[in-house]
């Protein structure tokens, strides 16, 4: 199944100087208007990227960039002996010298799909035996620590093709806990991970999310408040500071919060973000920074950082994109641009400061927001801690059924399924629950 991948344009590809904001940096890539798109960062000094194309011309670079001195120097490696139609999917290092790629195909299938090693800081890279068939579509690799990693795709028979290594990517055997569809539609999408820690989320199709926190043992299924990640009308991007404290924009320039791994989510007032991508920065004390990369946006475009979890915004710059964005921590943080020529000059920049951005001393406190759906016959009641305005009843598909101006919903009408209850408070805040129609 064909994914739709992100293409963006560049708005103006040439040089152009950052100040003391950013620092350009040279991704290396010998092709003029393409990024950085996803990034496996190991420490301050080693980094390794993929690319994406601003040119318009929708093409899938083969290209991994890596450095080990903090991103002075960035190498560009061709993956020359992939497949024709293959695409790189995601990125995952252990160190400066070794790292894997997943591929898919951009299309058609067959041979596209697979894991891909390297050993020799991406000189050369070998396709590693028994990870993806002819029937798959690579879209994720993950590593926890140094020797615990996740190799993902999309779903076949109604389960999501997984993979786990335990010996920094050596062996890899099929997990057999991966998490099952909820609709025979549903697909997860390239590098559509979110990651902290022991905790991993996943982004799907139909604005589910999928949850680990013991690396893949076992898996939560939350309903987002978006009904595609990445699609044609919906889309979102999120991160998360603790295992229960996340952030989400929408295409909608909506600022969604949660305070329970993504199980709920409640709109958070606030203004100056930008609705491109978005980044905790690991180990500060409640920092986010977006990004924003499309000037038909309401937002416009730019980057912003927030020192208080999202309530406040401070611009750090407008009128000029960002992309998308990759955080180790307060000193390492790397934003995407597009290179001015076929030399690799720019195509990365290196954020140089954020005013008191220092390591947290303790995690974000949450007020649990309560919010249970109970079926109890023909009728839907909805229990929450929070005064309900309204409850609006709809499929994974994001068929609507019924909007209501009352905490309990009349359900004769629903054939057996899995549904979702949108919730409305009379505080202007959202919530979301699942539930089950037997």
């Amino acid at each position: 199944m064909r994914k739709k991948l992100l293409s963006l344009l560049s708005i103006a590809a040439v040089a152009v100087s950052f100040g003391q904001t950013y620092t350009t940096q040279n991704s290396g890539i010998p092709l003029q208007s393409f990024g950085a798109r996803e990034y496996s960062i190991v420490d301050q000094n080693t980094a390794w990227i993929t690319y994406f194309d601003g040119s318009g011309n929708q093409s899938y670079p083969k290209y991994i960039g890596v450095t080990t001195d903090g991103g002075t120097n960035w190498k560009a490696n061709l993956v020359s002996n992939l497949p024709s139609n293959a695409l790189i999917s995601d990125v995952g290092a252990i160190n400066g010298t070794t790292a894997f790629i997943v591929t898919a195909p951009a299309s058609g299938s067959g041979a596209a799909n697979g894991l891909w090693k390297t050993s020799n800081s991406g000189t050369s890279w070998t396709k590693v035996s028994g990870v993806f068939g002819t029937n798959s579509f690579g879209n994720i690799i993950h590593f926890f620590d140094s020797n615990n990693g996740l190799v993902i795709g999309d779903p076949i028979n109604g389960k999501y093709e997984m993979y786990k290594t335990t010996d920094g990517g050596n062996t890899w055997s099929t997990l057999s806990t991966a998490p099952s569809t909820l609709s025979s539609e549903e697909y997860g999408y390239v590098a559509g991970r979110v990651f902290l820690g022991e905790d991993l989320w996943l982004t799907s199709s139909t604005g589910r999310i999928l949850h680990t926190n013991d690396r893949g043992a076992t898996w939560k299924s939350y309903f987002s408040p978006v009904d595609d990640f990445s699609g044609e009308d919906s889309s979102a991007n999120m991160s998360f500071s603790s295992s229960k404290y996340g952030l989400l924009i929408d295409n909608t320039a909506t600022l969604w919060v949660t305070e329970d791994s993504g199980d709920n989510w409640d709109i958070l007032e606030s203004n100056s973000y930008f609705d491109g991508d978005i980044s905790y920065i690991p180990g500060s004390n409640g920092i986010f920074l977006s990004t924003g990369f499309n000037s038909e946006s309401e937002l416009g475009v730019g980057s912003a950082y927030t020192q208080d979890n999202g309530k406040n915004w401070t611009n750090i710059d407008d009128g000029q994109q960002r992309l998308f964005i990759g955080a180790h921590d307060c000193k390492s943080v790397w934003v995407g641009h597009y290179t001015s020529d076929n030399k690799g000059t720019g195509g990365i920049l290196k954020l140089n400061d954020i005013p008191n951005c220092t390591l947290a001393t303790t995690e974000q406190a949450a007020t649990k927001v309560e919010l249970k759906a109970i079926v109890n016959g023909n009728t839907l009641n909805i229990i929450s801690n929070k005064e309900i305005k309204s409850v609006l009843v709809g499929d994974l598909t994001g068929r609507k059924f019924s909007e209501v101006k009352s905490k309990d919903v009349n359900i004769s009408a629903l054939k057996t399924g899995v549904y979702y209850a949108r919730v409305a408070y009379a505080d202007g805040s959202y919530g979301t629950v699942k539930f089950i129609v037997k």
